[in-house]
């Protein structure tokens, strides 16, 4: 269970964090399981915003000002 490197600068994707949950889950190890869960939510998350940022027009900084704010406000970063 310690060899796991609970940090990564790369960004992770959709394969990689779900084969982290399951290894997590099947090994009892519930920080991998855990970080895999938080690393699935960024790819599923990121995945949707880049969808749709290349068919959007371009956003004014009013507006990422306000999505940037609600990043920072949802979920597990209150």
């Amino acid at each position: 269970m310690g060899s796991f490197p609970l940090s990564s600068s790369n960004p992770p994707t959709q394969a990689k964090a779900l084969s982290d949950v399951m290894v997590g889950v099947r090994t009892g190890d519930p920080q991998r399981e855990a970080k895999g869960r938080r690393d699935l939510a960024e790819a599923k998350i990121a995945a949707y915003i880049e969808r749709n940022l290349a068919v959007a027009p371009p956003l004014t900084n009013q507006q990422i000002h306000r999505l940037t704010a609600l990043l920072r406000t949802s979920g597990g970063a209150k």
